[in-house]
């Protein structure tokens, strides 16, 4: 009697065991059968995922031609430059992909199911909630298009935005990209920008100080400069006449500082320096005028 009990619970159990796993083969067939049944409708699906991914990046293309071609046309018939031009072109093509972007994930949402206007009526219920978070954003778009409609700034010009310089490569509705004279790029967003100086607006002028010594008599040294800045104005490359010696600017410790200016092209002011610093050093060193300069002290 004893030995039938465990006998009959031994049956009982492998009985068990073997139901369940009847049943976990059955709803694997079951799913494995919803899925090759689902198989067709899912390849579609991702076909035409696919098919519109391509349809909306050709669109993007072309869009992007076609207002290359638009800015063109309407820069050839209107009053702006080039620079501002390439500001309009750079801006419009930035909101272009943004909408575009957006239409193409609607697309690809849609073909899958998701229903994309109780997504947007949960983003609408939620948009005041995510704004606070999204102030520094917002603020960038904004300044954006102050910038874009202002002109303060366009593709193309040499600026100087909150203490970095360089030319500007692109404008987009959210940043500004700057490239300076080392290759270094700054993607400065627009909700930052605060103080902006713009040096390709009109002409730029080349600024010499020249460190003159008490002992020369000024007449003299201003004579030196003037005759030299006018083969200065007939030499050097980007000046259309002699530079002005604006005669003695201070008074310092150890010399006399006078001040040249010269007119010039935008982008050009530094080089013209550079050659007028050569030209006043020979000019001095051939009529005997030391410059005076610094002398470490000597600590014994």
């Amino acid at each position: 009697m004893l030995n039938t009990i465990p006998a009959a619970f031994a049956e009982e159990s492998a009985q068990g065991v073997a139901e369940q796993v009847g049943d976990i083969i059955e709803s694997a067939g079951s799913k494995a059968g919803s899925i090759v049944a689902e198989l067709p409708m899912l390849t579609t699906r991702l076909l035409m995922a696919a098919f519109a991914i391509f349809v909306a990046c050709i669109l993007i293309r072309i869009g992007r031609r076609m207002i290359t071609s638009i800015v063109r046309i309407r820069g050839q018939r209107g009053q702006r430059t080039e620079h501002q031009m390439r500001t309009i072109k750079s801006l419009v093509t930035s909101i272009f992909n943004y909408i575009m972007y957006f239409i193409m994930v609607t697309a690809v949402l849609s073909i899958f199911g998701v229903n994309v206007s109780s997504i947007l009526a949960v983003a609408g219920v939620s948009g005041i909630a995510i704004a606070f978070g999204a102030q520094t954003l917002v603020k960038d778009v904004i300044s954006g298009l102050f910038i874009w409609m202002e002109g303060s700034i366009s593709v193309g010009d040499i600026v100087d935005i909150n203490g970095l310089q360089g030319e500007v490569e692109s404008i987009a509705i959210r940043t500004t990209v700057v490239r300076n004279y080392n290759g270094n790029v700054y993607v400065i967003p627009n909700g930052d920008i605060r103080t902006l100086t713009n040096m390709s607006r009109g002409f730029k002028r080349a600024i010499v100080d020249v460190r003159c010594p008490y002992e020369v008599e000024q007449a003299k040294i201003v004579a030196v400069l003037k005759d030299e800045m006018e083969r200065a104005g007939q030499e050097i490359e980007g000046l259309s006449g002699a530079p002005e010696v604006m005669s003695i600017l201070a008074f310092e410790p150890d010399c006399v500082m006078v001040r040249i200016a010269a007119q010039c092209p935008i982008g050009e002011h530094w080089r013209i320096e550079r050659d007028l610093r050569t030209r006043i050093k020979a000019r001095f060193d051939a009529e005997g005028i030391e410059m005076p300069h610094y002398q470490r002290p000597v600590v014994k």
